[in-house]
């Protein structure tokens, strides 16, 4: 077999890759993909999961995810624009069944993981595949495989016989058997299972809710992609810019990303020491704060019939306790360095701005279709880890920052991003009167204050060391 391409993943960042490929090339792809279904760690999500961003501009470039926006609709809905796990799975499938793969441009590999060099190997079989990519290989599923999902996370802790204790999948099923819950992480997916048992009808009483660590929230209706809430949304990032400039340590730097309205946190009582960027409603923190029986004695070693052991402690629960494993992480701090993103003949999907993958993606094909100096493609592609606390958020942003100067030089890249429909401040741009002098002056916030968060942002790390 042969082919110009080989793209080793079918998960969301590779389809957005391929989709711009498509688009901008006449190469022929392979995808190779170890699922039986494109849509990578959506076809493991746990059922009642949603999207943690705006459907506006998730997914790939071409097609539009999600419901036509409408006059009548609640923007202010904690769940606006987040899609299901259904409608994202079959959004994907779509795309892969009756878009891509009668181009005849594409072969689609399922069930089979890519050894390396072109050989692939059928994981129901073991048939080895050579195939002769002529052009590059490309590196979709790095990060993914770095990380866990509920689904197939095996927990750090032990599980006592007798004791219940399931990945947030399976909570729809056995909820109905149990009259008290205990959930076993604090990050977005331990979230989801608070949120998912209150609107089901369990009283705050019957959950218990370890949390080792307590994390700053993005605020929902403070950064809202719609052209309605322009002013408040572009406000709310041009601010975490000049409050960057301007700080001297990490929790002044937390503090007044609070005082905005841009974070917000569960407990007001405690101080949080992480931030993965995920994104809450302020009705969803208040139903959050109204679990009280919260444990705060690190992280869990023993689940039993009754009880638990933690680091710090054991305490005691219900005999009948459902104990659910949220402690899977799929955001993972990448140690020992990156690879480049063009790397020879591999195309690495690495993040090259914080938050948004598939937009990276994308960008990257575009860079390889249409922008053949190696210099100006390593200009645009600075690698953005991911981050666990404020601080690693923080540094994470002069990547970024270089990254987004380098693409306003670049104009098949500015140009690019002036429609794709990937980039969301085109979503609050929709409708834009170039004479709303308001509205001018909130853009023009942006140049300086990224200069000078820039040049800020060094001095506010070291201080915080």
């Amino acid at each position: 077999m042969k082919t110009d391409y080989l793209i080793s993943g079918a998960g969301a960042s590779a389809l957005s890759f391929l989709d711009v490929l498509l688009a901008e090339t006449d190469a022929t792809v392979v995808v190779v993909d170890r699922r039986d279904a494109p849509g990578g760690h959506w076809n493991d999500a746990y059922p009642f999961v949603r999207l943690h961003q705006s459907a506006s501009f998730y997914g790939v470039n071409s097609r539009h995810l999600g419901a036509e926006r409408g006059p009548h609709q609640d923007i202010t809905d904690p769940k606006y624009e987040l899609s299901t796990k259904s409608e994202i799975l079959h959004y994907f499938h779509d795309l892969m069944e009756n878009t891509y793969l009668p181009t005849g441009r594409v072969t689609y590999l399922r069930m089979s993981e890519h050894l390396g060099e072109g050989r692939v190997r059928h994981l129901l079989t073991g048939e080895i595949t050579e195939i002769d990519v002529t052009q590059k290989i490309v590196e979709a599923g790095r990060w993914g495989d770095a990380g866990s999902i509920p689904a197939t996370h095996t927990p750090s802790f032990e599980i006592a016989a007798g004791a219940t204790c399931i990945p947030i999948n399976d909570l729809p099923r056995y909820a109905p058997r149990h009259k008290a819950y205990t959930i076993i992480g604090a990050g977005k997916t331990g979230m989801d299972a608070a949120i998912w048992l209150l609107e089901n009808g369990a009283h705050s009483d019957q959950i218990t809710w370890v949390r080792p660590n307590d994390y700053w929230l993005l605020k929902r209706e403070s950064i809202l992609n719609h052209p309605a809430r322009f002013d408040s949304t572009v406000n709310a990032f041009a601010k975490e810019l000049e409050i960057a400039a301007t700080v001297t340590d990490i929790s002044q730097f937390c503090d007044q990303m609070e005082q905005s309205g841009t974070w917000h946190r569960i407990d007001t009582s405690v101080t949080p020491t992480r931030f993965h960027a995920a994104v809450c409603s302020s009705s969803e923190a208040a139903a959050l704060a109204g679990i009280k029986n919260v444990i705060r004695k690190g992280h869990v070693t023993q689940v039993a019939q009754g009880g638990m052991t933690l680091v710090e402690g054991a305490v005691t629960v219900p005999q009948d306790t459902l104990f659910i494993d949220c402690s899977a992480s799929a955001g993972v701090v990448m140690t020992g360095g990156f690879p480049p993103v063009f790397d020879g003949n591999t195309i690495n999907l690495n993040l090259i701005r914080p938050f948004q993958p598939l937009f990276g993606a994308a960008l990257i094909a575009l860079l390889e279709a249409k922008v053949p100096d190696p210099e100006i493609r390593a200009a645009c592609t600075h690698s953005v880890n991911f981050h666990d606390t404020p601080a690693e958020y923080i540094a994470q942003m002069l990547p970024a920052m270089m990254n987004q100067q380098a693409w306003s030089k670049v104009p098949v890249v500015k140009e690019w991003m002036e429609r794709t429909r990937l980039q969301a401040m085109n979503h609050l741009m929709a409708g834009f009167d170039p004479g709303d002098q308001v509205k001018l002056e909130l853009l023009g916030r942006f140049g300086p204050a990224s200069k000078a968060a820039f040049k800020n942002i060094p001095n506010l790390l070291a201080a915080s060391t």
